[in-house]
């Protein structure tokens, strides 16, 4: 789980400084930046949801895994 948080953060603040980066070196038009950037901080946010929700679902089946176990015992 923390593999995960460091990964995912890891990930954020190499997007931020990579956004900063492209806008400061894009040939197209601020307007054009600005949407490719939204665009791009939606796709990210989407996929950080899509982590989070693997990573609870797994979460999920080992606290059953654990009760079960309880349980047997």
């Amino acid at each position: 789980m923390k593999r995960l948080i460091n990964f995912l953060t890891g990930f954020m603040i190499g997007m931020v400084i990579g956004s900063a980066i492209a806008a400061l070196l894009a040939p197209q038009s601020g307007t054009e930046t600005r949407e490719q950037l939204r665009a791009r901080a939606q796709e990210v946010l989407e996929e950080a949801r899509r982590a989070a929700e693997a990573t609870r679902a797994e979460a999920h089946i080992r606290l059953a895994e654990i009760k079960v176990g309880q349980v047997d015992s």
